[in-house]
């Protein structure tokens, strides 16, 4: 994605919260009563300093992710990790970020070899039909990396405009030596945290044509899925407690679907 469009992105976010702001605030984004980041399925590889898992829950959040041996990046406290879905024309939003909105359908697991294999697919569809997100989870063993292929069907009879986002409270190295303070900074094509201890997590897309940014977040619990970037900080590098982002505006047809592919790399 060139500077230019990277620029325009940010732009239309930024307008289009202005506008949204006359009529009033943005919801806070808070983890609901059901809130669950127990494992599901666990992939681990390697030993020691090659040593990589991570978990994902039956909902689709990863909840866990450790590399090296003994540091972990995600589960420290309350973990939060997920993914938001904005219907651009309407403004509902649609979260799970370990704790949901409340306006999905329960989970569909597609996993033909039992818990800790692949494949392994996680369907959700709007609760009011409009919808259906399906997560296709993977990994890169030899690189310390988790893929998710997150695709969005429009079930509705006119094409729609769709906001989606991958979030993850980063807090590296077990939270490092600082308590849950990280640097951060993000790019065109991804969003990073890290502390001085050794090692951080990068959040990125595999390479794309649809319009895409990432965005450093100062929220614990994760983004308005409709504003993704109301909670970035002022300026970057950021030092702080905070998160990653990824947020693409798909324009989907009537029917049809269109996928987007994001990367968890622990460097």
């Amino acid at each position: 994605m060139s500077s230019r469009k990277l620029l325009l992105f940010v732009l239309v976010f930024t307008l289009a919260m202005a506008a949204f702001g006359q009529n009033g605030q943005p919801p806070l984004i808070t983890a609901s009563q059901s809130a669950d980041d127990t494992c599901q399925s666990t992939y681990t590889s390697g030993s020691g300093v090659t040593f990589f898992r991570f978990c994902v829950t039956a909902n689709g959040n990863i909840t866990e992710l450790q590399s090296p041996v003994g540091f972990e990046h995600i589960r420290v406290g309350s973990p939060s990790e997920g993914y938001g879905v904005c219907d651009n024309a309407t403004k509902v939003r649609y979260y799970d970020y370990v704790g949901d909105s409340g306006n999905w359908n329960d989970a569909v697991i597609t996993q033909p070899g039992g818990p800790n294999t692949f494949p392994l697919k996680v369907t959700r569809t709007a609760s009011d039909g409009s919808f259906t997100l399906t997560q296709a989870f993977s990994q890169k063993t030899n690189e310390r990396i988790a893929k998710i292929a997150m695709t969005l069907k429009n079930n509705g009879s006119s094409s729609k405009t769709f906001s989606l986002v991958r979030f993850a409270n980063v807090n590296a190295n077990n939270g490092g030596n600082v308590g849950i303070l990280n640097n951060f900074d993000s790019g065109a094509d991804a969003a990073w945290g890290y502390n001085s201890v050794l090692f951080g997590v990068r959040l990125s897309t595999v390479p794309t044509t649809l319009e895409h940014a990432g965005f450093v977040d100062m929220s614990n619990d994760g983004p308005d899925p409709c504003f993704p970037g109301s909670s970035s900080p002022p300026q970057q590098p950021f030092y702080g407690d905070g998160g990653v982002i990824m947020a693409y505006v798909l324009a989907v047809p009537a029917g049809q679907s269109a996928t987007v592919n994001v990367e968890y790399k622990r460097f």
